[in-house]
């Protein structure tokens, strides 16, 4: 009865015992200083140092003054060819160089960190190093194209042109490149193409966009994107030494695309200024026996007079000898 009666009052019951699974562990204590793990550092064994750059890694943002202490020994950590964490230190280093405000340090051991550098975190940290590597990566190629091709635009360097792209910066700007295509940001891609004077990269992008069209209006495919760049390139953004390569892209581009596209087709070939490829296009087109074809010779027509000189304009009509076939 006493049982029974202890059962029906839960409040009188012995409480249970606590077990594993109830018992709650305190929270770890938050870290108020590095000084325990940079004292690490000074140990002889290798896991002891490895653990503390772990570690530091992810407390630099809060005590990168005093890590800044003792950036000679993570340093030499980075320079010591037979630590196997070498990247891990150049990381470290190079958040420290980045929290001290030395950018071009910063960049040189994110370099070093190689893979370990996330060009997808999102951090300021890492957009900072980015925009610096990229404005290098663009400086240096433009130089390179520059020497190739004998222009020298402004701040131009033939002994700079001479010197190899460390592969290192080369590495870091093509992942940051295929992150991007990989998320379809062609815009930002382009801009970096384009100032880098990477025609190759500048034709990538445009194929992709039929077979993997972006979210942008001009990234939706390929003729989109032509008809974008062709207006890019017209523009005073681009260097006039470097259109000219850029048009003949284009023009290579829009002869192998398996539907023909006249139109922007013979933008191109004005702009060139070769007005017998565009009296060779209304020649066919005047030629053939499509009334859609006619109607686009009547397009380009009325896009030559608003766009060209009367003299290139005169040219085209001298060469334009087709006749038009009977009705």
């Amino acid at each position: 009865q006493t049982r029974r009666s202890l059962q029906s009052q839960p409040h009188l019951r012995r409480p249970a015992a606590p077990t594993m699974a109830t018992a709650v562990l305190p929270a770890p204590a938050p870290l108020t200083s590095s000084v325990g793990l940079l004292a690490m550092l000074e140990e002889s064994e290798t896991q002891i140092k490895v653990h503390a750059l772990q570690k530091l890694e992810r407390v630099v943002p809060d005590f990168w003054a005093e890590i800044s202490e003792s950036l000679p020994d993570i340093e030499a950590l980075y320079e010591d060819e037979a630590f196997p964490q070498r990247r891990l230190a150049a990381l470290v280093a190079s958040k420290v160089y980045y929290y001290l405000g030395e950018y071009a340090d910063a960049l040189v051991f994110a370099l070093g960190a190689e893979t370990l550098f996330n060009v997808d975190e999102g951090s300021e940290y890492v957009d900072t190093l980015l925009a610096k590597a990229i404005d290098e990566y663009c400086k240096q190629h433009q130089q390179r194209y520059e020497a190739a091709t004998g222009s020298q635009e402004e701040g131009g360097s033939s002994t700079a042109a001479e010197a190899p792209i460390d592969r290192r910066l080369i590495d870091l700007v093509d992942r940051m490149v295929e992150s991007s295509l990989e998320r379809r940001a062609y815009q930002m891609v382009m801009g970096l193409a384009l100032e880098a004077r990477r025609t190759d990269l500048i034709e990538r992008i445009i194929l992709l966009c039929d077979a993997k069209p972006g979210e942008l209006e001009h990234d939706a495919s390929t003729i989109k994107m032509l008809e974008y760049c062709f207006g890019l390139f017209s523009s005073a953004v681009v260097p006039r030494s470097f259109r000219a390569t850029l048009i003949a892209l284009l023009v290579t581009i829009y002869r192998g695309l398996p539907a023909p596209e006249y139109l922007g087709l013979a933008r191109c070939l004005a702009q060139a200024g070769d007005a017998a490829g565009v009296a060779a296009i209304l020649s066919q087109l005047i030629e053939s026996e499509s009334a859609e074809a006619r109607l686009a010779a009547f397009q380009i027509s009325f896009d030559l007079v608003d766009n060209c000189t009367q003299a290139f304009l005169k040219l085209v009509a001298e060469r334009t000898k087709a006749k038009p076939p009977p009705p």
